[in-house]
């Protein structure tokens, strides 16, 4: 099976965005890193709260992730940068929970509550879904706006 190289090279755009340079890529790592310290910050602080109940996804952690989504989207950084984003704002409300909502348990168990591979898994999925959504939403509105622009005479930065 003989792959396009345009098509292969499309593909890399949308997955990891276009050719950058380890500055950015350093940047987008750090991207990530602050929305799951923010994440856990906030939960931790009580600006994002948890209603109660069975907890399958945290909403204010979704939203964060989504939001962040979009913006990968429409800055076109790649589809990998949007799922790792959104995954860090999950772990950011799962090591709140794990640390600080098991006050009572051992550093093992909170260790292995974090990690537990199920839970990961639902997040994992839901990253995937959510985290495409949010990319597909971002891009096509960027898309959108520069088609826009071109017709009015406008000047987009695309």
């Amino acid at each position: 099976m003989d792959l396009d190289l345009s098509t292969g090279s499309a593909l890399r755009a949308v997955l990891v965005g276009h050719r950058r340079s380890r500055f950015l890529w350093a940047l987008k790592g750090l991207l990530a890193l602050s929305v799951l310290i923010g994440t856990f910050g906030a939960y931790a602080l009580g600006v994002f709260r948890v209603s109660g109940g069975v907890i399958v996804l945290p909403a204010a952690a979704t939203l964060v992730g989504f939001v962040v989504a979009i913006g990968v989207g429409a800055r076109r950084s790649g589809l990998l940068v949007a799922w790792l984003n959104l995954f860090a704002a999950y772990i950011g409300f799962r090591a709140d929970w794990a640390i600080l909502g098991f006050s009572s348990h051992s550093i093992s168990e909170k260790i292995m509550f974090l990690f537990d591979p199920v839970g990961l898994g639902i997040l994992g999925v839901a990253t995937l879904i959510i985290g495409t959504f949010g990319f597909t939403v971002g891009y096509l509105s960027r898309l959108g706006i520069n088609r826009l622009g071109r017709r009015t005479g406008f000047r987009t930065n695309d």
